[in-house]
């Protein structure tokens, strides 16, 4: 955090890099509250960690995150930060397919719910409810947050999409990917034509679901039928897929582009009754991939897992609800956030790789909920001890060597 100011400008007051770690360090800790600080005032061992004299109260940490906040406007005050504590992750996750490897950036919107409340920018969203909705991007299959902004409730999804994403795509950069090797994914609120030319200037690849609004179902039914293939599918049951490469958005004539169509047609229930009229159900997505229709729709239809980790963040570390009834600062407390989650998800890939694992899991990461209760809440005893704190963890503590392991690589 160098680039933020450590000097203290009186004596007794803290450093921004103080209130930050502090911050971070309640949210790794799955508690967003400010009061929540009041638990660890007199905890030895957090001061030392963080290499503290003492521990701010809760009415100063409101405080200076409200000042913090306002210096965060454009909300990027942490970014560099992020990227540096992302160099230290060895592996993000790649796609891999027949032909190429991908690193996806996954960017979606994600509705925090604020029921009965007056907080600043706290609007009707689209699930019915007053809230924000920010907007997050995720790298690798790992789930590592590269970024997020919060919103007001009522803001679409596209408005600010480019700059966010040019955003995230410059700081993948700065970890050293290259542009070729990243691959872009986002739902139909994004299908906008500035920001496929945004996407084609930045040289990535990008999978976007590609919104029908109110172009006939039959049109697409009789191209597929016409220009594609049809898949194996039960009785009464038709899919067509098929690749337009005619087909493209007002404005991006000029892009190397392609339209995937997927096309369902039903004439029968599952239970072999007859539909008077048939359904057709109709998918459509945007694409530059150099990949045939069935691996394009298969790492779309991959997608969906940041759903998961929008549950880990929010969920997880107990961020339904933003403390603060200021704007600013509850952006500042979802950035500040981002640090946290890393953490907790780079030590729960750490802890996979350890062969002290108590339990052998076959799964390709951990739950954040799951690296809280194993690594974070364990039961330890804080002893001092000739000046020297020790911590002191039971003869009959599963994940002790596990995270010993852990702390040494971290």
């Amino acid at each position: 955090m160098d680039h933020l100011t450590t000097s203290k400008t009186k004596r007794g007051e803290f450093s921004h890099s103080d209130i930050v770690k502090m911050a971070v360090t309640l949210l790794a800790n799955g508690k967003s509250d400010f009061a929540d600080i009041d638990l660890y005032r007199n905890d030895s061992l957090l001061k030392t960690i963080l290499n503290l004299k003492t521990v701010a109260s809760a009415a100063t940490l409101r405080q200076r995150l409200n000042e913090l906040g306002e210096c965060n406007s454009d909300q990027t005050l942490l970014d560099e930060y992020i990227v540096n504590h992302l160099r230290k992750v060895h592996d993000y996750g790649k796609l891999v397919t027949p032909t190429s490897s991908y690193i996806p950036l996954d960017i979606d919107v994600s509705v925090m719910l604020q029921p009965d409340c007056h907080k600043e920018k706290v609007s009707w969203t689209y699930h019915n409810a007053p809230g924000y909705a920010p907007i997050f991007c995720y790298l690798g299959t790992q789930g590592y947050m590269l970024g997020n902004e919060l919103r007001p409730g009522s803001q679409h999804c596209s408005k600010g999409a480019i700059e966010f994403t040019q955003r995230c795509i410059a700081k993948a950069q700065k970890l050293g990917l290259q542009a070729e090797e990243l691959l872009i994914r986002a739902d139909s609120g994004h299908d906008d034509n500035d920001y496929f030319k945004a996407l084609h200037e930045a040289d990535v690849k990008f999978l976007v679901k590609h919104n029908l609004r109110k172009e006939p179902l039959e049109q697409y039914l009789a191209l597929a039928k016409h220009c594609g293939h049809r898949m194996p599918s039960r009785d009464g049951k038709n899919i067509y897929r098929c690749t337009l490469s005619h087909r493209k958005p007002d404005g991006c004539e000029d892009i190397p582009m392609f339209m995937i169509v997927e096309v369902t047609e039903r004439m029968t229930t599952p239970d072999g009754d007859a539909l008077l009229i048939p359904e057709i159900e109709v998918s459509t997505w945007w694409t530059n991939l150099c990949e045939d229709e069935a691996v394009c729709i298969e790492l779309y239809y991959d997608h969906g897992t940041s759903e998961q980790f929008h549950s880990e963040f929010k969920t997880d570390m107990g961020l339904e609800s933003l403390p603060s009834g200021k704007f600013a600062t509850n952006a500042l407390i979802l950035n500040l956030a981002a640090i946290a989650y890393n953490c907790l998800r780079f030590i729960g890939q750490e802890a996979l790789n350890c062969a002290e694992i108590p339990v052998k899991l076959n799964v390709a990461r951990r739950r954040l909920r799951s690296v809280l209760q194993d690594m974070i809440y364990v039961g330890c005893k804080i002893v001092l001890h000739a000046n020297t704190i020790c911590i002191r963890f039971g003869c009959d503590c599963l994940w002790f060597n596990c995270i010993k392991k852990v702390y040494t690589r971290c």
